[in-house]
């Protein structure tokens, strides 16, 4: 069986490639300049790089584009290759944990020098437990939000914007629920020992990190959007459960118990997720509860 740990691109093409087609609203709220330069944390395939370089290659801007998955740097800088010339040398991309920008060597040397920072469909991957343990050794979600918005800061420059996307709270709520009750029945934990691999926060929650545990930032506007999301990549629910569940299935050692966990999430899924407009029709669809949070602040 492939790795449940590592994302690979042509996994995620396959079970999420729609996420960077929904991303429209906060590449606009970007409102990316030929001049910018461009920080994009998460960066993935490099899909939403493309748009962004298309806009840089009329001036002197340019990209760094930040993934800890060496699978999807690698695509990202194909992708970019193959679109269109010019874009190749606008757009650079790294492997690096982007949960620290300051640990990041690449990042150690460039203090305010973006002009706007991107994320999206990234930050809560970052600030969940890093690791996916019942042991949340890299201590409370607190901790992790304050060193990634200091790196954030401190690679920003003064009155530039930050502009990002995210799960907000009630994000995938069913499958979460799903995930977090069968792996600890497995594990037999309680489910609150179970750390999960991502954090969706409110409004209230990111205003309250940036300005006042973080400062330094104005957050400028801001919404939650509930968005009911059609799971209809190539891998269908399954393998949009494998790759979003990955790191919680992970804790289950035994590949056989593991496997059988896998199936029960998706089992549950089934039901809970059908479109019964769809089914009536002899269709098969599921629909999955997302929830956007999106954010521009602004650095002081």
């Amino acid at each position: 069986m492939t790795s449940i740990r590592e994302w690979k691109a042509d996994e995620y093409q396959k079970s999420l490639g729609f996420v960077p087609k929904l991303a429209t609203k906060v590449l606009e709220w970007l409102d990316v300049k030929a001049d910018d330069k461009v920080l994009d944390l998460g960066c993935g395939d490099g899909i939403l790089d493309i748009e962004i370089g298309r806009v840089l290659t009329q001036g002197g801007g340019k990209l760094l584009g930040l993934d800890r998955s060496p699978s999807m740097i690698r695509a990202a800088r194909e992708n970019v290759r193959r679109k269109e010339v010019g874009l190749e040398r606008k757009c650079l991309f790294i492997v690096a944990n982007t949960s620290d920008l300051l640990k990041h060597s690449a990042m150690a040397h460039q203090p305010e020098h973006f002009s706007k920072v991107f994320s999206s469909a990234a930050i809560h991957w970052m600030l969940g437990s890093s690791n996916g343990s019942s042991l949340d050794d890299d201590g409370p979600v607190s901790n992790r939000g304050r060193k990634f918005f200091e790196g954030a800061r401190y690679v920003l420059k003064k009155g530039g914007k930050f502009v990002f996307e995210m799960g907000g709270m009630g994000n995938i709520a069913e499958a979460r629920a799903a995930m977090v009750g069968v792996v600890a029945r497995t594990l037999k934990q309680a489910p609150e020992n179970i750390r999960e691999p991502w954090f969706f926060p409110d409004e209230e929650w990111v205003r309250d990190m940036m300005e006042v545990k973080v400062g330094g930032f104005e957050v400028e506007r801001s919404e939650m959007e509930w968005r009911p999301t059609k799971i209809d990549g190539r891998g269908g629910l399954e393998g949009w459960v494998r790759l979003i569940g990955g790191k919680l299935f992970g804790l289950i050692r035994d590949e056989k118990e593991r496997e059988e966990a896998v199936r029960e999430v998706v089992r549950l899924l089934e039901i809970v997720c059908r479109r019964e407009p769809a089914r009536e029709r002899g269709d098969v669809e599921y629909v999955v509860n997302y929830v956007r949070l999106r954010v521009v602040a602004r650095r002081l």
